[in-house]
């Protein structure tokens, strides 16, 4: 199990931590500094366990030992910056050696009436037209509102043009980066925390689009992808009366985040309960788990 980081948001709510009136807006699942909370490795993060143990822990097909993903919930009571994220080469090339581009994806728990997010750029829109628009701080004649749902799910390539609005609480998935680039901030007033990065987002920003994706009801027992890209897979699992198998082949960790009741989590002679927003990694190592309740869970993996 792992201790999630809180951190308030000008555009956060108060659904991730009741009870409080700060707006915060984002929870830090699964990050590199995450610390363990329970077990033999109580008190160490994932990157010292990734540095020590990477085969174990990562899997096969990991790149590197450094953790791959980062995962975070996120409440959203206003408009988000719109931004727009490097990828690898382009993040080396801007940023440094080391440095990593950011592909993500989200999936919406919540989604109030009306709700609408920003993903791409309007039909049409050539990459010349785009750039002037990003460089004159007009970027939002191109952008592209999708109202959305929850259930929905957004792949957001590195390149594309995003933001979340109002009245949103989702699931997202990530390479390990906070590289972000600031296009535009709905007038803000700016601060060193809220800058525009208008020449490096006219550099990267592609003409695309990414489309909400709906999902179904999960059914009892039921395994469904919901995207999948160079950089991770996600899955929804649903519980049921004959519970949910899975396996890691040795070959990826397991992430997994309940998102609605809770679950029993069953691997060999181990027993963990996974309550709701909570978030356990299942090693490579581990082999074959099984997970027991009522429950709607969010499994991140490596492809």
């Amino acid at each position: 199990m792992l201790q999630p980081r809180f951190s308030e948001r000008v555009w956060g709510g108060t659904r991730l931590v009741p009870g409080t009136a700060s707006p915060v807006g984002e929870a830090w699942m699964v990050y590199e500094d995450n610390v363990v909370r329970c077990g033999p490795h109580a008190g160490r993060t994932l990157a010292e366990l990734s540095a020590e143990s990477p085969r174990e822990l990562l899997g096969t097909h990991a790149r590197g030992t450094r953790f791959p993903l980062l995962i975070k919930l996120l409440d959203c009571a206003e408009w988000l910056s719109v931004q727009v994220h490097p990828d690898d080469v382009q993040a080396r090339a801007l940023a440094g050696e080391g440095q990593l581009g950011k592909t993500e994806a989200w999936h919406l728990l919540e989604a109030a009436p009306g709700a609408e997010l920003i993903a791409g750029v309007r039909a049409g829109t050539g990459p010349d037209t785009l750039r002037a628009a990003i460089l004159a701080g007009e970027v939002m004649a191109q952008a592209q509102r999708h109202s959305v749902q929850a259930g929905d799910t957004v792949l957001i390539p590195a390149g594309t043009l995003h933001a979340l609005g109002p009245g949103l609480l989702l699931y997202e998935v990530q390479q390990t980066s906070d590289l972000t680039y600031r296009v535009y901030d709905w007038d803000r007033p700016a601060s060193a925390g809220r800058a525009l990065h208008l020449r490096e987002s006219a550099e990267v920003t592609v003409p695309v689009q990414a489309l909400p994706v709906p999902t179904p009801p999960g059914q009892p027992g039921e395994v469904r992808e919901l995207t999948r890209c160079a950089y991770f897979v996600l899955e929804r699992l649903t519980g049921g009366p004959a519970g949910v198998r899975g396996a890691t082949r040795g070959e990826s960790f397991h992430a997994l985040t309940v998102t609605g009741g809770e679950a029993q989590l069953c691997a060999g002679a181990e027993t963990l309960r996974v309550g709701s927003l909570e978030t356990v990694i299942v090693p490579a190592a581990a082999g074959a788990y099984r997970l027991e309740g009522d429950f709607q869970v969010l499994r991140a993996r490596l492809p």
